[in-house]
């Protein structure tokens, strides 16, 4: 019995799935590395806006969201656990997609801090849904392989998004950039 499950695991159409479901989540996680470097890309243009910001203002935006992406993960696992994966990595990151580009759309310090704690809840549903998808999907044996492919179109999100945020931030143009986030969300 064991080897008719093996052979059919093994299939090309099987095979094909697997790469799919990688890149999908790969591609999550490219946005996430990526948006996760706006803030302090942005902070010098923020500051001069006539919205007042100080040092301090742009931490507490960052703390805050933080510290909400993590208070809502252990609740985003459980439902992972309890739900579809897919459909719970969905709605987390549709919904911390449509946030993150209500952030080119505030106009003073209270509204850019609760858009971006709000969106650190939806966010909170990456990682646990991602990590239970991979687990389901991958066998131990090319699990880590998998992961490591993983981290690294993450860490590819952090270069590009550095450079391509980099070149929005200017008063004018810093709103193009949340913008952006949300076509590739």
């Amino acid at each position: 019995m064991d080897g008719i499950i093996k052979e059919k695991m093994n299939t090309p159409v099987v095979k094909r799935a697997k790469w799919r479901t990688l890149l999908a989540l790969s591609l999550g996680y490219f946005v996430d590395q990526g948006e996760g470097q706006a803030m302090s890309i942005f902070s010098p243009v923020l500051r001069q806006l006539p919205w007042g910001l100080t040092l301090m203002n742009l931490s507490l935006i960052t703390f805050t969201r933080s510290l909400l992406q993590a208070v809502s993960s252990p609740f985003w696992g459980y439902l992972a656990d309890r739900h579809s994966r897919k459909k719970v990595l969905f709605w987390g990151t549709g919904f911390w997609g449509l946030w993150t580009i209500a952030v080119g759309l505030t106009q003073n310090f209270e509204q850019l801090l609760a858009v971006r704690v709000i969106s650190g809840i939806g966010l909170g549903c990456l990682m646990p849904a991602t990590f239970s998808i991979m687990a389901d999907t991958f066998a131990p044996k090319i699990r880590g392989r998998m992961l490591g492919l993983l981290e690294s179109v993450g860490v590819f999100g952090i270069i590009i998004f550095t450079v391509g945020l980099g070149r929005l931030a200017t008063p004018e143009t810093w709103r193009y950039g949340c913008q952006g986030n949300l076509e590739m969300s």
